[in-house]
C-alpha cells in the first residue's frame, strides 16, 4: 500500500511542529549563580523571598536547573524576573531566583514544574 503526498507532509509537518515545541526549552542542567556584590544566593523553600532559607549559593557556584515556577517578582543581577528556578546544590534542592542564574535568556530555559 503506497502512503499518500499528503499524508506523508502531515506527518512531516508533524514532526516539525513537535520538534520546534520541545527545543523551547533547553534541558535541564548546570547554571552559574552570579551577584553584584558577591554575597551568597539563597536557595529557598518556596518561590518568594520570604520562604526558608534551605542553604546559601556562593556567587560563581553551579546549580542544577530542573524545571521553574513563578513567584515574587524580584530584581537580580540579571534583570527583574518572577520566574523562579527549582534547583540542586550541594545535596539540597529549593527554589533560586532566575535574575541571579545565568542561562543566557530572559525567558525560562527548563520546563515548568
Amino acid at each position: 500500500m503506497a502512503i499518500s503526498k499528503k499524508w506523508k507532509a502531515t506527518m512531516v509537518a508533524a514532526v516539525v511542529s513537535l520538534v520546534s515545541a520541545t527545543s523551547i526549552y533547553a534541558a535541564a542542567g548546570w547554571y552559574q549563580v552570579n551577584t553584584n556584590s558577591g554575597t551568597p544566593v539563597n536557595l529557598r523553600s518556596g518561590t518568594n523571598t520570604s520562604a526558608g532559607v534551605v542553604t546559601s549559593v556562593p556567587s560563581g557556584q553551579n546549580v542544577y536547573l530542573y524545571c521553574y515556577d513563578r513567584g515574587q517578582t524580584v530584581t537580580g543581577k540579571y534583570g527583574t524576573s518572577n520566574v523562579w528556578n527549582w534547583a540542586y546544590y550541594n545535596g539540597k534542592f529549593g527554589y533560586i531566583s532566575d535574575t541571579y542564574v545565568y542561562t543566557g535568556s530572559d525567558q525560562p530555559v527548563v520546563p515548568k514544574c
